[in-house]
């Protein structure tokens, strides 16, 4: 059996290889390729939205904030397992994390046809945006599959290591996005920047967006 096969079928075993060393170089290889083309061939789908050169920003940015945000978590998930009373190497942290987003990467890759499909057809943008986001959602499933196997331990060990990872990834994956947006453009806009001007935080914008949700706009009294 593939790598490819094994991190997608079965999730149990390429957690055990990555937190055992077994074959190390050739699963950490195999994850890196497909997060790359994964998330390369999803990010292109969703910039072919506005065409033109946002495919490429967008292929070229969405392998970027994943690579990059498990550059800056992968650190902070070993040392929470540390304190949390988990016998996880280093280096096995690295390779669980890469075959975890691994999988999620080759799922947004099979989701990847039906979104473009959509669009083709004439998806509007705000379901656009919300089929993206549930693909996201989906290949994030797929990726906690590998990660929960690896984690070792029982009960509430184990839980609050899922949930301070989980924590941790949606926060440092949401503020790499953000740096590196726009991602989905309307059709409309004629200039389209690699990056925007940097807008306050990530945290920023969510609080905003809350206000925003319950009536209230930023600059008022």
């Amino acid at each position: 059996m593939s790598e490819l096969q094994l991190i997608l079928r079965r999730p149990a075993e390429a957690a055990r290889r990555a937190t055992e060393g077994e074959s190390l170089r050739t699963l950490v290889a195999t994850s890196l390729a497909a997060i790359v083309c994964g998330a390369a061939a999803f990010g292109g789908v969703v910039g072919s939205f506005r065409g033109g050169l946002q495919i490429a920003y967008a292929a070229v940015k969405l392998p970027l904030a994943l690579c990059a945000t498990l550059a800056i978590a992968v650190p902070a998930f070993h040392a929470i397992g540390v304190a949390l009373g988990q016998r996880w190497t280093f280096r096995g942290v690295v390779a669980l994390s890469l075959a975890s987003a691994a999988r999620g990467a080759l799922v947004l890759f099979a989701l990847a046809p039906a979104l473009w499909l959509a669009i083709d057809r004439g998806l509007a943008y705000h379901a656009t945006a919300l089929a993206a986001t549930l693909a996201f959602a989906l290949s994030g499933v797929a990726a906690l599959a590998v990660l929960l196997r690896g984690l070792g331990g029982h009960g509430l060990a184990q839980l609050a290591s899922a949930v301070a990872i989980a924590s941790v990834f949606l926060l440092v994956s949401g503020q790499t996005s953000w740096i590196l947006r726009p991602w989905l453009v309307r059709p409309r806009t004629e200039d389209v920047p690699f990056v925007r001007a940097r807008e306050g935080s990530f945290a920023d914008a969510l609080a905003r967006s809350s206000l925003s949700a319950t009536g209230r706009y930023e600059g008022e009294r």
